[in-house]
């Protein structure tokens, strides 16, 4: 699932404007949310995962072939936002219902954090697609590979200020990223390794 995570990143930064780069990472999107069903013991689940994958993947090569620039932008932001949204939520039962600190654990809490970048940067692509200014510093409309960039910076609260919010909703969405992600570093990784390292004490 890491490595997954990962190869979304890269394929993001390299690929994202591309028609096949936004295909791809829908795939990828709906690969990884398929993975973390299989977590589950639950076949329906599973089932829905691959049903949602498809769905995902068909809308955008439908919308690539008669869709403005502008329509397909926004549904890669939307669709990408549910995928992950879907994926983060099996990780998190999956682990709310273990009940001790493994190795698997704490890889599944990283991955969630991982995921949280590329689901506000999906939410910004989607809200950018609806606001000619959206951000400071980045084009109109702002490339995924920006996106990400601006998502990882705000959630790790790094904020070097190139790429700017510059509207009041792009505001409100930095201002809750910021604030998850520092708030899940500070409790929800802190007490999964404090943990981790008690139980191999």
């Amino acid at each position: 699932m890491l490595a997954g995570i990962l190869v979304l990143y890269a394929l993001i930064i390299l690929f994202g404007e591309t028609t096949a780069g936004n295909s791809g990472r829908i795939g990828l999107l709906g690969f990884l949310l398929w993975t973390s069903a299989r977590l589950r013991a639950d076949r329906r689940l599973r089932r829905w995962a691959i049903a949602l994958g498809i769905a995902a993947v068909a809308l955008v090569a439908v919308l690539s072939a008669i869709a403005s620039a502008t329509v397909i932008y926004g549904a890669v932001g939307a669709c990408s936002l549910v995928l992950i949204a879907a994926a983060m939520a099996a990780i998190v039962s999956t682990l709310v219902e273990r009940r001790r600190v493994d190795v698997s654990t704490v890889l599944g809490v990283l991955c969630v954090y991982l995921l949280s970048a590329v689901l506000f940067a999906s939410m910004h692509q989607l809200l950018a697609g609806f606001s000619t200014d959206y951000l400071s510093g980045a084009p109109t409309p702002p490339t995924p590979s920006d996106l990400l960039y601006f998502s990882v910076i705000t959630l790790t609260t790094v904020g070097f200020g190139d790429i700017t919010p510059a509207s009041e909703v792009a505001r409100a969405v930095t201002v809750t990223e910021a604030l998850t992600g520092q708030l899940y570093l500070v409790s929800v990784v802190a007490g999964v390794v404090g943990g981790w390292r008690s139980a191999s004490s």
